[in-house]
């Protein structure tokens, strides 16, 4: 048997452990504080001002403790030597704010001035010192002294504590680097947003980059390339067919960290969800996706399913949150399994329309 097959096994059996656990014994315990997240993207803030604000009061009404969203270094930043354009994230804040909600931000996308290769999506910044000057810009304006609150006394004050490093930088799609080691590479991004974060918060946490796919793999490699003692929270990024297998993944991480002498850092699943789009794209091609997508009834019994488990297992894995992946999406088109992801769909006219899974994803943050 070979090794990937053996793995193959493991998981399977793993996470045939994990759901035979009785639904008694996740009843009678309570998941951790912000277990309960959504992402923010897609067609959620395409929606319009109106729209958007209704959405995080349903998002509010429904359970979701925190929203992760990316703040673009290249939209508040677009030319060297100005002073970054806070107002979209401004935006963003006030909303979590006023609902009570927390905010996971992923700092992402170097601008054209400050990118490797300018002409590819996804460069990685040429320098690491000018990603770490944004980095203490963002904590100097919405963490604990920061600015944003003192001009807004009107809001209820929730400073922003964690701050996501990057976003699968084992991709070129989000960290181009032909014949460079990704993982050196972004150890240093990793180590220089550090400093600057603790040296003005010193209370918040660093949170790695999601990883994505055999995710403890890949925090192998960084802690490889020297990040022990760069970060507070370890992450997954998963898109597989049944819930079981995530917290396959997490024990895997789990196992990584102890390895690396890290057994109390926590484990966030930053992406993972099971796209209601069966019967709305062509059957796929590859073998995981088809074991992936489902219909909307089978999304929010998976939803279902995926928290129990974690809510079950959190305190023996340290499984601190879940973030579902997406909280909008369109229900719409015929190619990208995304688009049949969130837990509410919204319409060209800005219209949310809630689905089976937001109901499945109440039930499961007031249980």
């Amino acid at each position: 048997m070979s090794r990937m097959q053996r793995l193959i096994v493991l998981a399977a059996l793993t996470a045939a452990l994990f759901a035979a656990a009785p639904v008694s014994q996740a009843a009678a315990l309570r998941a951790p504080k912000d277990f309960h997240g959504v992402m923010w993207d897609r067609a959620a803030p395409e929606a319009g001002a109106l729209a958007e604000d209704r959405q995080w009061a349903l998002m509010q009404r429904n359970g979701v403790e925190t929203v992760r969203v990316v703040f673009s270094w290249a939209r508040a930043q677009p030319e060297a030597g100005i002073e970054p354009d806070f107002s979209a994230i401004d935006r963003k804040v006030e909303l979590a704010s006023l609902h009570g909600i927390d905010l996971l931000p992923v700092v992402l996308y170097a601008p054209f001035w400050a990118s490797r290769y300018p002409a590819r999506h996804g460069s990685p910044p040429e320098h690491a010192s000018d990603y770490a000057a944004f980095v203490r810009q963002l904590v100097g304006r919405y963490g604990p002294k920061g600015t944003f609150w003192a001009e807004r006394p009107d809001l209820p004050k929730r400073p922003l504590r964690d701050w996501q490093i990057w976003n699968e930088p084992h991709f070129d799609f989000y960290w181009y680097a032909p014949g460079r080691s990704w993982a050196r590479e972004y150890v240093e991004l990793l180590k220089a947003a550090k400093r600057v974060i603790r040296t003005a918060d010193p209370g918040a946490r660093v949170v790695l980059a999601g990883f994505a796919d055999a995710s403890w793999r890949v925090l192998g490699e960084v802690y490889d390339a020297g990040a022990r003692g760069a970060f507070d929270v370890a992450t997954i990024n998963l898109f597989t067919g049944k819930p079981g297998f995530v917290m396959t993944a997490a024990r895997l991480t789990r196992h990584v960290l102890d390895s690396h002498h890290d057994p109390r850092k926590p484990i966030w699943v930053t992406e993972t969800d099971f796209p209601a789009a069966k019967g709305e794209v062509p059957r796929p091609k590859v073998a995981w996706q088809r074991a992936w997508y489902t219909t909307r009834s089978g999304m929010a019994s998976r939803l279902t399913e995926l928290y129990r488990l974690g809510a079950l297992n959190a305190a023996r894995l340290r499984l601190g949150r879940i973030y579902w992946y997406t909280w909008a999406s369109t229900y719409e088109g015929r190619g990208d399994l995304f688009d049949y992801s969130g837990l509410v769909r919204v319409g060209e006219d800005g219209r949310t329309t809630p689905q089976p899974a937001l109901r499945a994803y109440r039930r499961a943050a007031r249980r």
